[in-house]
């Protein structure tokens, strides 16, 4: 009698951050078959993966022949696309929504039965036009709404709160003359909030949980990875507490943007950070802003004092 084969998992992105977390987190289960895509088959992240028993398979998202020779066999596939990927830069500001729904299309042509998306919240919509230029949230949105007519027999939404990782990289954390080092972030004050999320520890858990429990309990479900809610005061105080160095923040409006950051923020940073300030992360949709069922799912998430101590403890 032949053995029963495991399930084949396409895991996108997999030498990035939430890609790499999925793909060693279903690894580690012992469950599935998992095939790697990445634009760059021998960077080291992906030669860890191919070492460990991953598939790799050399893939350009943009490109439909890549696409349809990944998703040969596949049963399950977690997708996430970047809209600040360098494969996108210079290219339509709707490039990254074209590539996902093209995914989608090739995914329902392959008979893959499962997509697992990496979405964000429609930001043109929910706030009433006011914001009509976060593409990089607005065009993840309209590639679950259009994955959601094409009739594949599986899926379920993902959104990922904000990283811990941004602080210290895309939000620098400046130090100053008199030793206090300032955090710089646009628009945000210390007493607005945000859903933050380890993404390269606690992505992988969740995601694999989801596969476990099966497309029965999560089809067309949105499931939000985010730990807590926390304060900008409470990131500067975590930081404060866990380095001994006194942290300050420091919130940046238009005219220190214009002045100080003109290349780094682009139109879209600028009106997510102001998203951010009005509607929160999450926006308006209750079964996002719900982050309870990430803590069901992954009990020992890990929250920003956590993760701090493990980054900046030493220091």
């Amino acid at each position: 009698m032949s053995q029963i084969q495991k399930p084949l998992i396409i895991v996108c992105g997999a030498t990035g951050h939430q890609g790499g977390s999925v793909a060693n987190s279903l690894l580690a289960t012992g469950r599935y078959r998992i095939r790697a895509l990445t634009r760059n088959p021998d960077s080291d992240e992906a030669k860890a993966l191919e070492s460990k028993g991953v598939e790799v398979v050399k893939c350009d998202l943009s490109i439909k022949e890549d696409v349809k020779n990944s998703l040969d066999g596949a049963d399950i596939a977690w997708i996430v696309t970047n809209y600040y990927d360098k494969s996108m830069i210079g290219v339509h500001v709707s490039e990254e929504e074209r590539v996902g729904k093209m995914f989608a299309d090739i995914a329902k042509e392959r008979g893959v039965d499962w997509l697992i998306y990496s979405s964000l919240p429609d930001t043109t919509t929910e706030s009433y036009g006011k914001y009509p230029d976060i593409i990089q949230c607005t065009g993840k949105n309209h590639v679950e709404q259009y994955i959601r007519t094409l009739g594949i027999p599986n899926s379920t939404f993902v959104y990922l709160g904000f990283y811990s990782q941004n602080f210290g990289t895309s939000l620098p954390l400046i130090p100053k003359e008199n030793g206090e080092i300032d955090l710089t972030i646009p628009y945000l004050e210390e007493n607005d909030q945000l859903p933050i999320i380890d993404v390269d520890s606690d992505t992988g858990p969740i995601v694999a949980k989801i596969i476990e429990e099966g497309p029965a309990k999560w089809n067309g479900k949105k499931v939000p990875v985010a730990a807590e809610y926390v304060t900008l005061k409470y990131i500067i105080d975590v930081l404060t507490k866990v380095t001994g160095k006194s942290h300050k923040l420091k919130t940046l409006n238009d005219e220190d943007i214009a002045k100080n950051f003109p290349a780094r923020i682009n139109e879209q940073s600028i009106e997510m950070f102001k998203w951010f300030k009005e509607f929160g992360l999450y926006g308006r949709d209750e079964e996002v802003k719900d982050i309870s069922v990430a803590k069901e799912l992954h009990p020992n998430i890990k929250s920003f004092e956590q993760y701090a101590l493990e980054t900046y403890g030493k220091v």
